[in-house]
């Protein structure tokens, strides 16, 4: 696919000059792109000259190391490893593990980024100050984050490449839903120090089921996404709202479904 393919296919899709955008993308799936991430960008710019591009910057790493799964950090070294890490920095620190666009897309003038330490999003756009402007660092994915300010919006969901698993959007729903908190820690610069804080978040993605999801809301919703496919996946976009109102109806359920259960093992 060529950058002037992809601009043509996205505007077939439905996105307008005003629209804001929460892009998500897997070049691998696209074959060749010429360009690679800087065309991405640069095609989404020129379709939204009016709009707002945001992608997630999480930076999984910049947290305690006694949490880290994949791959998980010898306890023996988790003290020095904490000790030695280095605050978070919303101008320096890189994107990881989400893929070369998002941390190509932080790097760029005009590309503007929230301070949360470990789920920081960045944006661009008409609406960017106040998008990545948070007043705490808990619960980043809900209702003071980015997340609540695209769906205010009415955000479409770009996926290129990919499927719901990445869909970041969706922690909206996992953190709006009266779901138990739980503190996190991860190390900012205070005073010219670095100093770890705590924050309080849900469990995201408990059931690792977004795919499944998505299923179920497409089934329920078969006009809601528009899409084509590509090399080696397909092109998609949506509207954010109600696929998060149906996520939230969704989750409250299985919730619910899981809580019963597990009382019940207990009686057992």
């Amino acid at each position: 696919m060529t950058p002037a393919a992809l601009q043509t296919t996205l505007a077939q899709l439905g996105i307008q000059p005003d629209d804001s955008l929460i892009v998500h993308t897997a070049l691998s799936h696209f074959g060749f792109l010429p360009g690679g991430e800087a065309s991405v960008v640069r095609v989404l710019k020129a379709l939204v000259p009016q709009g707002n591009i945001v992608m997630a910057a999480q930076t999984a790493d910049w947290s305690d190391p006694t949490t880290w799964e994949f791959p998980p950090a010898d306890a023996a070294a988790a003290a020095q490893i904490r000790a030695s890490m280095p605050p978070f920095d919303r101008d320096t620190t890189p994107v990881h593990f989400i893929g070369k666009t998002p941390e190509y897309f932080r790097t760029l003038p005009g590309t503007r980024r929230s301070n949360h330490p470990l789920c920081s999003m960045c944006a661009w756009g008409r609406d960017s100050a106040r998008i990545v402007a948070t007043p705490t660092f808990d619960l980043p994915f809900g209702k003071q984050g980015p997340l609540q300010k695209l769906y205010d919006l009415d955000a479409k969901i770009v996926q290129l490449g990919t499927d719901y698993e990445s869909c970041t959007a969706l922690h909206l729903a996992d953190s709006t839903i009266d779901r138990p908190t739980h503190a996190e820690w991860a190390p900012i610069l205070k005073d010219g120090r670095t100093e770890w804080v705590s924050y309080q978040d849900v469990e995201l993605d408990p059931y690792d089921d977004f795919n499944e999801l998505g299923a179920r809301y497409q089934a329920a919703h078969p006009t809601a996404v528009r899409s084509v496919p590509i090399a080696g996946g397909t092109v998609a976009v949506q509207a954010m709202r109600p696929l998060i109102d149906f996520a939230r109806d969704y989750y409250r359920r299985k919730d619910r479904e899981v809580a019963a259960q597990r009382a019940a093992a207990t009686q057992n």
